[in-house]
């Protein structure tokens, strides 16, 4: 196996376009994995080291992510990641420097076209969600990973319709396994039990 996209060089050149529409946002990243992956990883937006790498999850994160996914028994080639934006949303603060920053809901909604499109390359995947962004993409803004992570769910999700400019629910439902962020413990030390139990109940679920 190897590492590849299931992006077309026209859905790239898309996406390129798309981070050139908005005065904060920068670079472009693509999904990426294996072509049969075990699950989805659903991220939010690339930072400024996955943007000048070209890939998902570099750096500190990256590193987190390979232990968490080594702790699960997978690869990267065994998942196939992409996120809510592909492009890096960031602000500037007082001393000129860029931080990276939450996708708003247009920019969410300029990329929803490029997220349903890997969506639907892969049927009947579990789709792992790690933090809000990606959860609430699925199963809108009400959707807390606070309430629901750490349990398998079966829901339908939202699909960006252009022509109305609106979401609207798919008729099929999908696997959901919302998570923390594997960096979330790092963060926040209290919360390491909540996580490895977590992990734990995923990794349960793969070996079904």
């Amino acid at each position: 196996m190897s590492i590849q996209t299931v992006l077309t060089p026209e859905w790239i050149k898309w996406g390129k376009e798309q981070s050139e529409k908005f005065d904060n946002l920068e670079g472009f990243v693509a999904g990426e994995g294996g072509m049969n992956p075990k699950i989805l990883l659903l991220g939010e937006a690339p930072g400024a080291k996955e943007i000048e790498l070209g890939h998902p999850f570099q750096g500190p994160s990256g590193k987190e992510l390979d232990r968490w996914l080594d702790s699960l028994g997978l690869t990267r080639e065994d998942v196939y990641i992409f996120g809510v934006v592909s492009a890096r949303p960031f602000r500037v603060g007082k001393s000129g420097l860029k931080s990276d920053r939450r996708p708003n809901n247009k920019e969410v909604k300029a990329y929803a076209p490029m997220f349903d499109y890997e969506l639907v390359q892969f049927k009947d995947k579990l789709l792992v969600t790690m933090g809000n962004a990606s959860l609430q993409r699925l199963l809108g803004k009400d959707a807390k990973v606070g309430e629901l992570h750490g349990q398998l769910l079966n829901e339908s999700v939202q699909h960006f319709n252009e022509a109305t400019g609106k979401f609207e629910w798919t008729k099929n439902k999908y696997d959901i396994f919302p998570l923390y962020h594997p960096s979330y413990s790092k963060r926040f030390k209290a919360m390491k039990p909540v996580v490895d139990e977590d992990s734990r109940k995923l990794r349960e679920l793969l070996k079904k």
